[in-house]
């Protein structure tokens, strides 16, 4: 039978082993999140263990720090439960003076879902995984959250998440997080979205189905300046009449208009960049029928802050359409297309995103070599930075002569018989 070991108390916390005169450190690290064996929880448990050393004195040391450590956490409250909701709340005063208007209501949008999910959660116990499970749940529809959200918001969201932890760590001695759980989260399969480019036959085919088929001209907008001029979807729903010269043949881009949380908010393009875009004589033509029978509905002229794009029912119940369902519109408009073709026994329209639109405006311009590239990335809003020339020395002067000439010469839809 073993001989049972025999110690001497020396200090508190502090014994000496007989056997070999050796010291034994008693170290007490408080309450910590530990994984249950059995059911794979995470729970909070008393840690405790022990360490040998061969003098007093660094028994001494050892004892005095561990003391030292548990007097910082009952002095900071990290041996705490640490609300998410406190935290957040915390970190949005801290940070929300810094944020522009848009920006704000985007983190307001988001701190909703991070509250339905994680409410009073202690942060302390938030790891990982459970990171990537919000991240699926974002994906789905929830009671109060009826739109799911895409890869884009999810990134967005990541990036939200990530800064929150980034400030905790910064604030260690406040609330005692040392690692940021967010950064290596996987947002998920993430399936990408292959970009479908139009031929300018199909471009053809697209304008004239609207025009035999669509009553409301609100679709020439939305196709029109996408396809003919390469506009994004927030800056064709902040365009309004005035921004169009039809003197000269451009339009100023001058603003973008955004969903929010409490419907839309207007805010610079995309990059904070103002620019000029062509107004192709196509375009122009569409645009002079949407005018037209805008004014039919409104029973007066349309002004130069009036929106542009404004569907029938936008304009006689005086409302502006939700930037968020734009892409919606498209698709029903898409769909409508093609049931009446085939109905008529003729081969489908290739099903695209709005966004496929712009890329389909700038793959025809590049691929045609008809239309100098500068123009075409100054048109867009895209940046010429490959080298020192184009990025300090090249100046845009606002010429869209060239795109004008292309886009007029593929268009060979009589527009102007519809008018």
């Amino acid at each position: 039978m073993a001989k049972k070991e025999q110690y001497i108390q020396v200090e508190p916390g502090i014994q000496q082993r007989v056997s070999d005169n050796k010291y034994v450190v008693w170290l007490d690290y408080g309450r910590q999140l530990k994984e249950d064996k059995k059911t794979g929880e995470l729970k909070y448990k008393q840690v405790k263990t022990s360490k040998v050393v061969n003098t007093l004195r660094e028994a001494r040391a050892l004892r005095g720090q561990n003391s030292k450590e548990k007097q910082h956490k009952k002095i900071t409250g990290t041996t705490k439960k640490l609300a998410f909701s406190t935290v957040l709340e915390d970190y949005n005063s801290h940070k929300q003076h810094t944020w522009s208007d848009a920006y704000a209501m985007q983190k307001k949008a988001q701190s909703k879902r991070l509250l339905a999910y994680f409410g009073d959660r202690d942060v302390k116990s938030i790891d990982t995984i459970d990171v990537e499970e919000f991240f699926e749940w974002c994906r789905h529809e929830h009671e109060n959250f009826p739109h799911p959200l895409g890869n884009n918001s999810i990134n967005k969201i990541k990036s939200h998440m990530s800064d929150i932890w980034k400030f905790l760590k910064k604030n260690q001695n406040k609330y005692g997080i040392a690692e940021n759980v967010v950064v290596d989260a996987e947002e998920g399969k993430i399936d990408e979205y292959e970009v479908t480019i139009l031929s300018k036959e199909e471009v053809n085919t697209f304008i004239e189905a609207i025009l035999k088929n669509e009553n409301d001209y609100s679709a020439f907008t939305m196709v029109g300046c996408a396809t003919l001029t390469g506009m994004r979807r927030s800056e064709i729903c902040g365009l309004k009449w005035g921004d169009i010269d039809w003197e000269n043949k451009v339009i100023r881009v001058d603003r973008g208009r955004v969903q929010s949380s409490t419907g839309s908010l207007e805010k610079l393009p995309k990059g904070e960049k103002k620019r000029i875009s062509a107004l192709p004589e196509p375009l122009a033509q569409m645009l002079l029928l949407v005018k037209e029978q805008q004014e039919n509905f409104l029973n007066r002229e349309v002004r130069a802050d009036d929106y542009v794009y404004m569907q029938k029912t936008n304009l006689l119940n005086n409302y502006l359409p939700h930037p968020g369902k734009v892409s919606r519109r498209f698709r029903e408009l898409q769909n409508r297309i093609n049931k009446l073709r085939i109905k008529a026994g003729k081969e489908l329209l290739p099903v695209v995103r709005l966004h496929d639109l712009r890329h389909t405006f700038i793959s025809l311009c590049l691929n045609s070599g008809e239309v100098n590239p500068f123009q075409v990335s100054a048109n867009v809003g895209h940046t010429c930075d490959d080298n020192t020339t184009t990025r300090i020395y090249w100046h845009d002067q606002g010429d869209r002569k060239e795109i004008c000439e292309f886009i007029k010469s593929i268009i060979t839809v009589e527009i102007k018989a519809y008018s």
